[in-house]
């Protein structure tokens, strides 16, 4: 026969039931939080040039040799008809393949280059343009999450000039990490390209009637780069900014400088739709021309 609880077994009881769920409430709110520490933000950048650096009066070291992370991501290009498109010699090949053609949600999608309309640095890339000092070599806008005590995978930009009368590249890294604060860390290297120099390091293209089989000789300290159409050029000089930053408060630029390159970044809250937007449908006689300009999830900060 079960006896009665006595007031003590009770008193205990309730302790033990009031223990059991505080410990399952602070798991779910564990759960909670684990599943919100992710943010998003949109990223601004300008990589520009300090044209003083040209005339001889900045003394610029050795050439160095650099190579990007294994892991480092291009942004996606985005197609105003819609599409991602991936080029193809084949038309038939390309239609068979429709996950070749996926469409971009700019609202939604991370790492894609967005529209110039879209940028937040647009007053501050038209003040450098106008300061005949400096010289604008990238501008990229981009949405990506930000998980706390994680970085970001490193972000490859990648950018040839070879038209101009002093032919350069840049090439680095746009990385950016969150514990406690966030953090951006900017590497790059603005190497100016030439074209002399090249066959007397590289030998004569033409086989010799003695050796058939010879291949040129290239001299292992020759820095060679290959530009998009194809064409060998020599690292003449180049120059590396690697700083980083702990960001403060979102509402202000983050300026990272070297004697030669500078960037300018800035990390915006942005409250992305969890489900694709549908434009709202107006009258014909209350229709208006869309408004370009910032995205509808930037958080407006002035004030």
């Amino acid at each position: 026969m079960n006896k009665p609880l006595s007031g003590i077994q009770k008193s205990l009881t309730a302790l033990l039931l009031s223990a059991v769920s505080m410990s399952i409430l602070a798991n779910t709110k564990t759960e909670s939080t684990k599943k919100d520490d992710t943010r998003w933000y949109q990223a601004d950048m300008i990589v520009f040039l300090n044209e003083q650096s040209m005339n001889g009066s900045e003394k610029w070291p050795a050439i160095t040799p650099h190579s990007l992370p294994a892991n480092s991501i291009k942004l996606k290009s985005y197609d105003p008809s819609g599409t991602h498109k991936e080029s193809s010699s084949d038309l038939t090949s390309f239609l068979d393949q429709p996950d070749k053609k996926t469409s971009i949600d700019l609202e939604r999608d991370a790492f894609v280059s967005l529209p110039y309309q879209s940028h937040l640095l647009q007053k501050e890339g038209n003040t450098l343009s106008r300061n005949g000092s400096y010289r604008i070599l990238e501008q990229k806008a981009w949405l990506m999450p930000i998980k706390e005590g994680e970085s970001t995978v490193p972000v490859r930009i990648r950018s040839y000039n070879t038209q101009s009368r002093m032919p350069s590249m840049l090439e680095g890294t746009i990385t950016v990490s969150s514990s406690r604060f966030l953090h951006v860390n900017a590497n790059f290297w603005y190497s100016e390209l030439a074209w002399e120099g090249l066959a007397n390091n590289m030998g004569s293209l033409s086989p010799s009637a003695s050796s058939p089989e010879q291949k040129p000789m290239v001299d292992k300290e020759l820095q060679l780069v290959t530009t998009p159409g194809g064409q060998p050029m020599r690292i003449s000089r180049n120059f590396q900014l690697n700083e980083s930053r702990r960001i403060r408060n979102s509402k202000q630029v983050q300026y990272l400088d070297s004697p030669v390159i500078g960037v300018l970044f800035k990390l915006t809250p942005y409250e992305r739709p969890d489900k694709e937007l549908l434009p709202e449908m107006t009258p014909d006689s209350e229709e208006k021309s869309p408004e370009l300009g910032i995205l509808p999830g930037i958080i407006n900060q002035e004030g």
